[in-house]
């Protein structure tokens, strides 16, 4: 067991921000010796730093900020998430990204990632690739990423399991 916790932690001139479980069990992970991050892969490549949830909501209107407040609420329920964020992307991680997010001047672009296919009426495009289906929603209201949690939950539980399983191109899926 662990206890809930958010904190905001100095890092290299970046601001990380983990919320979630401290203390769950997780698998043996890697850590960066100059930003403290950590990867399941040793030596993974990346970019130090997660950047600042600021930069990101800058000169953004009001409703599209109530949005990505939400969608990191939503996100941080799941359990422990990393929000690495650079000029107006968002990537959400719980051991691997499970979602990222675009915003934009008037929604969220929403990906969410998934070992499977599936069809929710605000997806706008879903692609495939070795390890995932991405499936792409543009999000303009709460009720509308309110419908999505379920999928988020199936994409970050997805990127914590220790089998991640490398899905098939589904039959026929070319939208």
């Amino acid at each position: 067991m662990g206890f809930r916790a958010s904190c905001d932690v100095k890092l290299s001139g970046a601001c990380r921000h983990v919320t979630g479980v401290v203390g769950a069990s997780m698998p043996r992970m890697w850590t960066c010796s100059t930003c403290h991050r950590q990867f399941t892969r040793k030596n993974q490549r990346h970019a130090c730093g997660t950047g600042h949830r600021a930069d990101v909501l800058r000169n953004r209107p009001p409703t599209v900020v109530r949005l990505y407040a939400a969608l990191e609420e939503l996100a941080s329920s799941l359990g422990p998430v990393e929000f690495v964020t650079r000029d107006r992307y968002v990537l959400l991680r719980g051991h691997r990204i499970f979602a990222d997010a675009v915003i934009m001047s008037d929604a969220l672009r929403l990906a969410i990632h998934l070992p499977r296919k599936a069809r929710h009426k605000l997806f706008i495009k879903v692609a495939w690739d070795r390890r995932h289906v991405s499936h792409v929603a543009k999000v303009r209201a709460l009720d509308e990423l309110e419908s999505l949690k379920p999928l988020r939950r199936e994409a970050y539980e997805h990127s914590v399991s220790s089998a991640n399983n490398v899905p098939e191109a589904p039959a026929g899926a070319t939208d």
